[in-house]
């Protein structure tokens, strides 16, 4: 049976992980100038979206609102994980990051006129996310759709609308970090709606892209020497909880995408429910507040003691953890509502590095045998 022409058919990627591929370090390039340009993304899509905003808040200050699902695939998803917790603080409402194929096939049952649906796509054009707000849709539920791309039918078809001033001509770094905090920013105008206390947040966005642009600064030649480090390995693990899953994930998805190497993301505690770490595996710990500071010092530990390899990504003044790790990246200390996107940017340069490393190195995938 010759699967050739269905695999193209399903692939639709055009870069390669061959050693030096032409379209993938095109790719790559191109990340690199997005993900120094992250500030100016945000600011951007936070101030064209005002008006929008505003709307969207009007058409629910009204509605009682028991759920809301943010679908996504890939980064799209991912995003869900890191502003989850201020939406429902700021709603009191259930927010659960649905990945969109799921959402769509699975999830609709439990859809009605008290959910509101947020559907992310950079194109605008991912058909489970489109079948998932329409399938929303159809139960009652008020449907929103968030979008890099003016025109698609995510930014056409849906009652909200969401247009996120960002580019991905890369892999995903502005796109997802604009969008998270477009997400913030509709937390904060339905709650402003329904009369609650915004201005923390409101605070928090206003110095989130000063905050971005410093740290890719900031932790660019760090993010090198690590990648230096740790170019030759072929697996990397990745850590965080809560919010912190959504850095951990997409760092490891920066590395699969630009490196290209095996990396797996998975929430903190997750780490201690299996033989995860081996010997000489390496792990980035994103440890990044004090819900999760213990649980993550153990994990240090468990890392230390199985002979692997930890870099931890802490809080400035934090001493237990970066005592432990092999490495401590110190982040600024910022406002928790924004600190998940906060922490993701060093996860994209060293992504971005390890590409570059490798390359100089003539690697390319790992390649496994049976």
């Amino acid at each position: 049976m010759n699967l050739a022409p269905r695999f193209h058919e399903i692939r639709r990627e055009s870069s390669s992980d061959a050693p030096g591929d032409p379209e993938r370090f095109r790719r790559v390039a191109l990340t690199q100038k997005e993900m120094m340009s992250q500030g100016d993304a945000i600011r951007d899509t936070l101030e064209g979206n005002a008006e929008p905003l505003a709307r969207i808040a009007r058409d629910l200050a009204d509605r009682r609102i028991r759920r809301i699902a943010t679908v996504g695939c890939g980064d799209s998803w991912v995003s869900g994980f890191g502003v989850r917790t201020v939406i429902e603080r700021m709603l009191g409402a259930v927010c659960e990051p649905c990945e969109a194929f799921d959402f769509a096939n699975y999830g609709l049952d439990v859809v009605d006129e008290e959910t509101v649906v947020i559907g992310l796509s950079s194109s605008g054009k991912t058909e489970p996310v489109i079948d998932g707000l329409k399938g929303a849709e159809a139960k009652g539920a008020y449907t929103i759709g968030l979008s890099n791309s003016l025109g698609s039918p995510l930014m056409e078809e849906f009652p909200g609308a969401l247009h996120i001033r960002a580019t991905r001509g890369g892999w995903p770094t502005q796109s997802s970090t604009a969008a998270m905090a477009l997400k913030l920013a509709l937390a904060a105008s339905i709650g402003e709606a329904w009369g609650r206390d915004v201005s923390s947040l409101r605070k928090a966005l206003t110095d989130l892209p000063d905050q971005v642009d410093a740290l890719a600064q900031s932790f660019y030649e760090p993010a090198k020497q690590a990648a230096k480090h740790l170019a030759r390995v072929e697996l990397i693990l990745l850590a965080g909880a809560g919010p912190f899953f959504a850095p951990a994930a997409f760092g490891a998805a920066k590395l699969k995408e630009l490196a290209p190497i095996h990396a797996e993301a998975f929430p903190l505690e997750e780490y201690h429910h299996y033989r995860t770490q081996k010997t000489g595996d390496p792990l980035i710990l994103v440890a990044a507040d004090d819900a999760s500071h213990e649980r993550a010092l153990e994990t240090a530990i468990m890392s230390k003691g199985c002979e692997g390899f930890c870099l931890a990504l802490v809080p400035e003044g934090e001493t237990e953890i970066a005592a432990v790790a092999d490495m401590a990246w110190r982040l600024p200390k910022v406002a928790w509502e924004t600190a998940p996107i906060i922490y993701s940017v060093p996860l994209h340069l060293f992504g971005y590095h390890a590409a570059m490393e490798r390359d100089a190195l003539g690697l390319g995938a790992p390649r496994l045998g049976l």
